[in-house]
Formats: C-alpha cells, sequence, structure tokens
C-alpha cells in the first residue's frame, strides 16, 4: 500500500489572485502530489491549500509552494483576520493511509530544514512535532503574530527550532508539524453585529457549549457585511460538523440572528460529514470533491 499524506499549508494571502495562482501551480507542478483542494478569502487574507502524496512528493511541493510564497509575499503590509507569524505560515501533514505518525514527524523535520536552509526562514516545530512542550500548541507559537515576532524578537523562549535567530524581512517564521485530523469550518451570520459573533465565541471558549476540541475566534466579513464564528474543530471525532452547526445556529437564534451560511476549509473525511448533510449545514459552496474518500 503507498503511503499517503494530507499536507494542507496556510499562506498569507488572500487578496491577490495572481498571487495565489502562483503558489497554487508551484504546488501543482512540483512533483507527483496530487492538488486536492485550494481557497482563499480577502477577510481571512489567507489561502488554504490541500495536498496528497507520499513523504518525496510532499516534501517537494510544500518546498516549491513555500518558495513561491517567500518570494511574493510581503507580511510588511499583510492586515488580515487571521493569526499569522509568517509568510508560509503553517504546514500540518497529517498520516492518511500506509503511514505513521512518527513517519510524519520525521517528514515535517525535513520539510522544515528545507524551509530553514534553504529559504533563511525561521521555523517552530507543533503539535506532535514539537521538539519543546511549550511549542505543541500553535496559538502559543503564534501569539502576538508576526508584529510581536519583529518587535521582540527571536530569542530566549522565542528562539527557532532550526534556522536563522532573525525575523525573515518579508516573510517572517513558519510552524511546521504532524498533528492528526481537524476540520476548519466557519458560521456566517445574516448579521452585521459582532456582539453576536462574539457571545457566541465566549460560550465555546467557556467550555459551556460542551464542544470538546474547538477552538474559536468571531470575524468581520468586510467582502459580505456579516458577522463570522471562525472555528477549528480539533477533536472531529468526538465534537461532529453537526455539533458545531447546531450550537452557533441556536445561540444565534436566542438573539434573533439566523445563520446565512457555514463553509467547510478543505478536504475531509466522509465520515465527519455522517448523519448531515451540505444542505442541513447551509454548507452552500462545499464541493464532493472535498471529501477526502473521493480521492482515495
Amino acid at each position: 500500500m503507498n503511503p499517503i499524506i494530507q499536507c494542507v499549508p496556510n499562506f498569507s494571502e488572500g487578496k491577490n489572485p495572481r498571487t495565489v495562482e502562483a503558489i497554487v501551480d508551484a504546488a501543482r507542478r512540483a512533483s507527483g502530489a496530487r492538488l486536492v483542494d485550494y481557497s482563499f478569502d480577502p477577510d481571512h487574507n489567507r489561502l488554504v491549500v490541500t495536498l496528497l502524496g507520499g513523504p518525496e512528493e510532499i516534501r517537494q511541493a510544500a518546498f516549491a509552494s513555500a518558495e513561491t510564497a517567500v518570494d511574493l509575499i510581503d507580511m510588511r503590509g499583510h492586515t488580515g483576520a487571521h493569526p499569522r507569524i509568517g509568510a508560509v505560515d503553517v504546514v500540518p501533514l497529517v498520516p492518511v493511509r500506509g503511514i505513521t505518525m512518527r513517519e510524519c514527524v520525521d517528514l515535517s523535520y525535513e520539510v522544515g530544514r528545507d524551509i530553514a536552509e534553504k529559504l533563511c526562514i525561521p521555523v517552530y516545530f507543533y503539535e506532535r512535532s514539537a521538539v519543546l512542550s511549550h511549542r505543541t500548541n500553535l496559538a502559543d507559537i503564534r501569539r502576538g503574530g508576526y508584529e510581536r515576532l519583529c518587535t521582540s524578537g527571536l530569542e530566549g523562549d522565542r528562539a527557532p527550532d532550526l534556522g536563522p535567530c532573525r525575523v525573515h524581512p518579508t516573510a517572517g517564521a513558519t510552524v511546521v508539524g504532524a498533528r492528526g485530523p481537524l476540520v476548519a469550518y466557519n458560521v456566517n451570520l445574516d448579521s452585521r453585529d459582532m456582539e453576536v459573533a462574539q457571545a457566541i465565541v465566549r460560550k465555546i471558549r467557556s467550555g459551556e457549549a460542551g464542544l470538546q476540541g474547538v477552538k474559536s475566534m468571531s470575524v468581520w466579513l468586510a467582502a459580505k457585511s456579516k458577522a463570522q464564528v471562525s472555528m477549528n474543530i480539533t477533536k472531529p471525532d468526538a465534537t461532529t460538523i453537526r455539533d458545531v452547526y447546531r450550537f452557533v445556529a441556536g445561540e444565534a437564534r436566542k438573539l434573533d440572528v439566523a445563520v446565512a451560511e457555514s463553509e467547510i476549509i478543505g478536504v475531509v473525511p466522509g465520515k465527519y460529514l455522517d448523519g448531515t448533510s451540505p444542505e442541513e449545514l447551509k454548507a452552500t459552496h462545499f464541493k464532493e470533491s472535498q471529501v477526502l474518500d473521493a480521492w482515495l
């Protein structure tokens, strides 16, 4: 059985279609890895790419897309709702079939070394690849964003795991690591009232919602004039997409607000959609190609 890894590099670009296409094309042309999905938006100012392939194919595609992003993205002028510390913000590796988590961890070190040594980018390892315990959580590494890295420097606790101990002048820093499945999921409210989104986020974060493994933040979508509850479901086997949608929709309804639509970002295993449908979730732009099983 050929090993298959899901690589989901996130880049800090969601406004310039030419830059987006250049990064995507670099990944597509680099190796035998298959580019199965990509999406971007101007409010988060972020591009999320999904690649499937074996270890060497993924390594080549990850580096090719990173190299292009470093050439084209200048973080000094970057603004957006999503937390980030660099042009190539985070490169997650997820074992899918015929490969272990340990092997993905080893591959993440190779990917990180490529970026650090060939592109002169400081690199941090997170999740299963973390070499320091306080870097397991991605949010801890990104706290304060690119701006904090530039002002506080990369010394002491902020020193990178690989690469130069200074922020790349235009590309910032990069986080790389192996992790388990994660579902990036957004619910857009049919309202301009950010307080509604913030109230829902507070309930999720407080634990009142009972949604295990859900990280959330409120986002103003200027392009749509709507408030958004943006989430990462980090334990999708324990908390389903349906659970999350129903909670957010129910809390919004208590505040006399309806859900306009929801968005599943990237590719997800079909089992995480069991018991529901895109119609129930108001996932109006969901594509069949976003179901991982279809590619296997």
